[in-house]
């Protein structure tokens, strides 16, 4: 019987160590997905996603786009709108506010698609109440249409659209 119990003791040992040992290669293989999409500001899998659906002419349909841009000013100087780039891929938006402070809590960029994808995370850490500014974002080759939005200290919010190529 004290030959059965050690065996028991032994196995429920190499059982719990072999457990221990998936947590910490599944732990390292998240966070290594993570750090791989961390390194990209869209990644290929988000790019390659269904497009915006097209309205009359050929033109995006502009859902949670505003007619009037009531908050700050967003001057976007790269990449140009309609322009193409090669990579890595120089991000540069100002925030100009018109009759109150910038508010940049309420910042939200989103990459237009079917199904919109929400990247604000990953340009929080490049962004100021002057801007964003992504010296070499990782974009894949191909079309893109980003949505940016911002509001001031008055909750008046402004929306704009850029669509680029990175070549």
């Amino acid at each position: 019987m004290t030959r059965v119990r050690a065996r028991t003791s032994w196995i429920g040992k190499w059982t719990r160590i072999g457990c221990l040992m998936v947590v910490v290669i599944m732990g390292t293989a998240v966070a290594s997905a993570h750090a791989l999409r961390d390194d990209w500001l869209i990644t290929p899998e988000e790019a390659a996603m269904a497009p915006a659906p097209e309205g009359p002419g050929g033109e995006d349909i502009s859902v949670g786009a505003e007619a009037e841009n009531l908050g700050p000013q967003i001057d976007v100087v790269k990449p140009t709108n309609g322009g193409s780039v090669p990579p890595p891929v120089e991000v540069d938006v100002r925030f100009i506010p018109k009759t109150s402070p910038v508010d940049v809590a309420s910042l939200k960029v989103s990459v237009v698609k079917f199904i919109n994808i929400d990247i604000t995370d990953r340009v929080r850490a490049h962004t100021t109440v002057e801007g964003i500014h992504v010296p070499g974002a990782q974009i894949p080759s191909g079309k893109h249409t980003v949505r940016i939005s911002i509001a001031d200290k008055d909750g008046l919010r402004s929306i704009m659209d850029v669509t680029f190529e990175v070549l």
